[in-house]
């Protein structure tokens, strides 16, 4: 009878325990207002709660790591915490959802560890290059500040684990991709504005500058490089194959209309080895897709090609408009790609890459097997790519290589490039075996777009430094642990 009173007297749900706490929580708030700035009482006030959003639904920190670095939010703008070393609020993010799967484990006695075929070739791959940087760091090869840089960036492929561990249920999976939805139509519409306004107006952070390719420039054209073009490219091509997989799809044309604006936005990018990867891939969509799915794909191909050749002809009746130059532009832009001067040295942009890749087969060669860490040096300096201005700004880029594929040979070496390797065979090659068992045709339509946008950046990766880069590295993650939950989740509905 006494622990039923006791236990009734601490019930959280009577009404004097709930005034009880309000009168304390009063007390603990006007004592703090006289002991610390108002700031700082709203900014702790602003962490409680963000603190126990995460710790009711992990995925919002999840979104909350791509907003900070793949949206329109620059890295120099985040806020930075210091006590020693610096972290971002994206660092902080990470390592509070690592925490709370560590207390999860400690004290929830049904909660499992997940383990995934994923899992070993991701952690070699981790700590290979942990390994070759603590070597480096050790001989001096490297220096301190640029590998914690390059650190940040290269943890966040553990968000793979944070998805796969804390990310269980449906309701956790549609609000993670409804985030990376609504990020991309934010991302997408100020890519359009910003072009729309031209490189005079900047509107948003990062590469806002007029188009060059080869040695043309194109004055009223502007090339548009925010950080979250990524979850774009991502957005475009799951929202593509949910429009191809699933017939019975609602409000067809608003998604119309989103694939329309995200389209366009890649378009504005000018990224040229993007355009050509997407053309790749649309040929393997063509043969993944079967019967009635291989239909809609070709008839939206056509319809497609039907609306592009009718809008040309139009535009061409104004030969000197601002549309008829950015039709001008991206074809220039995309047929430099084939062009017989463009590999001998007739593209600055591609011989810039071509000085780069001699540089890195000599390295790649004298460390084949660890490679030189984090933060490598990789060249000597060389007047052709690297530049003192007239100001006196020294633009020094023997710490990076455009080639993502060198990049991690010269960063991990043989053994961390195998276990890349290794990483994507498995990822795509589930994603690939499995996808058309998923029931659920929107998850379905998630897991092939996942794995045709790693195909994408696999591809691409040949002329951009996309596994290392900040807008990457925390979505390739993620979309690696959304797959893993889709399948293990579609597996066990089967067995059930």
């Amino acid at each position: 009878m006494a622990a039923k009173i006791v236990r009734r007297s601490l019930d959280t749900n009577t009404i004097p325990f709930q005034v009880l706490l309000g009168i304390f929580a009063g007390l603990i708030l006007g004592a703090a207002l006289n002991w610390f700035s108002p700031i700082y009482i709203l900014g702790g006030l602003v962490l409680v709660f963000l603190l126990y959003a995460i710790l009711k639904r992990p995925e919002v920190a999840l979104l909350g790591i791509l907003v900070a670095t793949s949206s329109i939010v620059y890295e120099d703008q985040l806020p930075r915490i210091s006590f020693g070393i610096s972290l971002h609020i994206s660092d902080i993010l990470l390592l509070t959802l690592f925490g709370i799967v560590f207390i999860r484990w400690l004290v929830e006695p049904n909660f499992q560890i997940v383990r995934t075929p994923i899992d070993l070739p991701l952690l070699i791959f981790f700590g290979v290059t942990i390994l070759s940087t603590t070597i480096a760091l050790y001989q001096s090869t490297v220096d301190v500040e640029t590998v914690r840089r390059s650190f940040r960036i290269f943890s966040y492929y553990l968000t793979f684990f944070i998805v796969t561990q804390l990310v269980k249920e449906r309701r956790q999976l549609d609000l993670l991709i409804q985030g990376i939805y609504f990020l991309a139509f934010i991302v997408a519409g100020a890519i359009v504005l910003q072009f729309l306004l031209g490189s005079t107006v900047q509107l948003l952070p990062g590469r806002v500058e007029t188009l060059a390719t080869g040695n043309t420039m194109y004055a009223d054209i502007t090339r548009v490089l925010p950080p979250g073009w990524s979850v774009v490219l991502v957005s475009f091509l799951v929202l593509l194959c949910n429009m191809i997989v699933d017939r019975h799809i609602s409000f067809t044309w608003v998604r119309y209309g989103f694939l329309g604006l995200f389209g366009v936005a890649m378009i504005f990018t000018f990224l040229r080895s993007y355009w050509a990867a997407l053309c790749m891939i649309f040929v393997v969509m063509a043969y993944l897709f079967k019967g009635q799915e291989r239909t809609r794909f070709i008839g939206f191909g056509f319809v497609t090609v039907l609306i592009a050749a009718a809008f040309i002809a139009i535009v061409s009746y104004d030969p000197d408009s601002r549309t008829a130059k950015l039709l001008d532009a991206s074809a220039d832009r995309f047929g430099s790609l084939f062009a017989s001067g463009a590999f001998q040295g007739d593209d600055n942009s591609i011989n810039w890459r071509l000085i780069e890749n001699g540089y890195a087969v000599a390295a790649i060669n004298a460390n084949p097997w660890i490679g030189l860490g984090l933060g490598f040096t990789y060249r000597p300096w060389d007047s052709r790519i690297d530049q003192v201005d007239l100001t006196g700004t020294n633009y020094d880029f023997r710490k990076h290589i455009h080639n993502g594929h060198f990049w991690i040979l010269l960063q991990s070496g043989l053994l961390g490039y195998l276990s890349l390797i290794w990483l994507s065979v498995i990822f795509v090659g589930r994603g690939l075996f499995y996808w058309r068992q998923v029931q659920d045709l929107k998850l379905r339509s998630i897991v092939l777009g996942f794995i045709l946008t790693y195909g994408v950046v696999f591809v691409a990766a040949v002329a951009n430094s996309s596994f290392t880069q900040w807008r990457w590295t925390p979505l390739l993650g993620i979309m690696m642990g959304i797959n893993e939950v889709v399948i293990r989740s579609s597996r066990e509905a089967v067995n059930v």
